[in-house]
Order: structure tokens, then C-alpha cells, then sequence
């Protein structure tokens, strides 16, 4: 069933919590946590791309994804913290729409998560300069070739035998995460004759560190398709 409830709980993350669940449990798509963030420079240019949610936090609020931090959407993030984001599962008629403030994850975690990524992704995250010009894409196999080298590796790492190597990648301190906190949140879902349902929730959010923030009640209300 895709209709929303007829008395909406005064947590919207309970819903997306479930939504979520389910897009990746049905397998809708080969990514279901991927969601297109939007974020704007200095100018109040606009400028999305997708990256992909690898912690929802249902508690607390908010979305983590990685990055390069000098990358495009870093430079804009730096220079504009408030950001938007879609997820949409188009199998399940469904979608959902975060507005918030973004700041970097503690780098405990940002060190945790990049452990567990494949050694060639590990690899591409210290050689890639992300968004900037590639005149040669043989430039990264040999920036990768002699990266490895440097960490040590084996020739075995580009076939995923990240067990074999001896050696731990550490991670870049130019790449690491953000954490998407929520101060609006839509549901949408799909109706016959386009009568679709939305249902928009908002709450305030009050810096406590750089990392994190304290947040009020949520408020919400229906919104005409």
C-alpha cells in the first residue's frame, strides 16, 4: 500500500525508516539508497548529483554520505551548508524529500567507513581529484599503479584480494563524510488520477558542535498534489 496513514505519526523518520527498508529489501533499483543531492555555490547557482546514503539515522535525523572534500559539492557545501535531497523508488510510488544543513562526520567515523570500502575504491579515493579536469584516462591507472606501489600492494589488490594485502590503507584526510541533518521532510505518494499524497514535516535545528545539532519537535501538514 502506498497511501500514507490517515493520522500521520509525529515522527516522519518512522515512515521513511520503513520506506527505506523496504526499497532495499524488494531490490526496487540497484542502488535504493541513492539519492540526488542538490546543492547551490556562492552565486545561488544550483548544481545536483546522486550519492548514496550509507547511514540513516532514525533517531537524530539525518543522512550520511562521502565524498572528496575538495570535489564540487564540498567547495559549495563550504560555502553554503544547506542542501537538498530526493529519494525516489519509482517501482514502489513513492519518494521522499530532505532539506537541511550539512557538516562533516567526526573522523572516527569517516575512518570506519572508508575500512570497509574495496581496496580499488580505496585507492581511487587518494588518487581521483575529484570534479577536476582528466586529459588522460590512463592518468588515474597510473596515479592507482604508483599509489599502490607506495601502500606496499601487491598486484593482486585490483582483483579485490584486499585480504591478502599486508599493509591498511589509511584514509585521506582530503575525503570523508557529511551528515545531511534534516529540518524538512516530505513524503510523497503516488495516487490514482495523479491525486497524489504528500505530507510535509519541518522542525528547527540548534548547532551544538561541528558535528551536530539539537533539534525541536516536528511540525507537519498535508500538501495538495
Amino acid at each position: 500500500m502506498n497511501s500514507l496513514p490517515v493520522s500521520p505519526p509525529g515522527d516522519p523518520l518512522a515512515i521513511v525508516g520503513e520506506w527505506f527498508d523496504e526499497a532495499i529489501r524488494q531490490a526496487v533499483q540497484r542502488h535504493p539508497n541513492a539519492m540526488t543531492l542538490a546543492t547551490v555555490d556562492t552565486e545561488s547557482r544550483p548544481s545536483a548529483r546522486v550519492v548514496l546514503i550509507k547511514n540513516l539515522s532514525r533517531t537524530e535525523g539525518y543522512a550520511t554520505f562521502y565524498s572528496h572534500y575538495e570535489s564540487r559539492k564540498s567547495i559549495e557545501l563550504d560555502g553554503n551548508p544547506h542542501a537538498a535531497g530526493v529519494l525516489h523508488w519509482d517501482r514502489l510510488g513513492r519518494q521522499v524529500r530532505f532539506e537541511g544543513r550539512v557538516v562533516r562526520c567526526p573522523d572516527d567515523e569517516s575512518d570506519a567507513y572508508f575500512a570497509t570500502r574495496p581496496t580499488g575504491s580505496q585507492l581511487n579515493a587518494w588518487v581521483s581529484e575529484q570534479s577536476r579536469p582528466l586529459n588522460d584516462l590512463d592518468e588515474l591507472e597510473r596515479r592507482t599503479a604508483e599509489k599502490a606501489q607506495d601502500l606496499g600492494l601487491t598486484a593482486d589488490y585490483a582483483d579485490g584480494k584486499a585480504a591478502q594485502r599486508a599493509v591498511r590503507i589509511p584514509r585521506p584526510l582530503f575525503w570523508g563524510g557529511y551528515r545531511l541533518w534534516f529540518t524538512a521532510v516530505e513524503l510523497w505518494s503516488e495516487g490514482k488520477d495523479r491525486f497524489h499524497e504528500r505530507l510535509r514535516y519541518e522542525r528547527a535545528l540548534t548547532a551544538m558542535d561541528v558535528y551536530a545539532f539539537s533539534t525541536g519537535p516536528w511540525s507537519h501538514q498535508r500538501l495538495q498534489p
